[in-house]
C-alpha cells in the first residue's frame, strides 16, 4: 500500500486533518549518539547498544511530538494498522512511526539532520501499556526538548524514560 501522509487527511472529532507540519526554521538541539550513551547512562542500570548511521540527531518539540503521536493514533483506522501476530506487530507499528516522522521532515525540507525517533528491543519484566511482562517487545524512543521518552505506538501511551518501568532491559536502540 503507497500512503503519501501529506495528502492523508484523517476526521478528528469532526474536523479533517493532516499530520502535523514540521517547520524546518524552528530552533531545535542536536543529540549524538555519544550524547545519547551519557543520558542512558544516567538514567539505566544498563545502558543498551546504540544503532546510528546518522551522525546528528534533531530533538523535537515536545508539543509538535504530542501532535504527532496524536495524528498517528487517528491515522491507524484509516489506514487499516491492526494488529495481527507475527504479521502486523509491535516492531511495524514502530517502524512505521519513525518512518512518518522522516517523511514529515524531507517533506519540510529539513537538512539539519534526522528527528531522534527510533524504535527499541525491550524484555519485559513489568507489564506497561497493555502489554504483559515476560516477553520481548519493540517501542518508540524519541528524544524531545523535554528529554528522552518511550512512547507504545499502538496505544499512544508516553512516559519519560526515567518512569519506564523496564528502562533497565532496554536491549537494542535503532535511530
Amino acid at each position: 500500500m503507497r500512503v503519501n501522509i501529506s495528502k492523508t487527511r484523517l476526521a478528528m472529532d469532526g474536523v479533517m486533518r493532516a499530520p502535523p507540519a514540521w517547520a524546518s526554521n524552528r530552533d531545535v538541539s542536536v543529540w549524538t549518539v555519544d550524547d545519547l550513551k551519557a543520558e542512558f547512562a544516567k538514567l539505566t542500570d544498563t545502558p543498551p547498544r546504540i544503532n546510528s548511521l546518522r551522525p546528528r540527531l534533531l530533538r523535537s518539540d515536545h508539543a509538535w511530538l504530542l501532535d504527532f503521536k496524536k495524528w498517528f493514533r487517528a491515522a491507524q483506522k484509516p489506514l487499516k494498522m491492526h494488529f495481527q501476530d507475527q504479521v502486523w506487530d509491535c516492531d511495524n507499528y514502530a517502524n512505521c512511526f519513525v518512518a512518518f516522522a522522516d517523511l514529515l521532515a524531507l517533506k519540510a525540507g529539513e537538512s539539519r539532520g534526522s528527528f531522534c525517533i527510533g524504535w527499541a528491543t525491550v524484555t519485559y519484566q513489568y507489564a506497561f501499556a497493555g502489554i504483559r511482562a515476560g516477553g520481548g517487545h519493540a517501542l518508540v524512543i524519541v528524544g524531545t526538548s523535554q528529554g528522552l521518552y518511550m512512547l507504545e505506538p499502538q496505544d499512544g501511551t508516553m512516559v519519560a524514560l526515567k518512569d519506564f518501568p523496564n528502562r533497565d532491559t532496554i536491549e537494542e536502540v535503532f535511530f
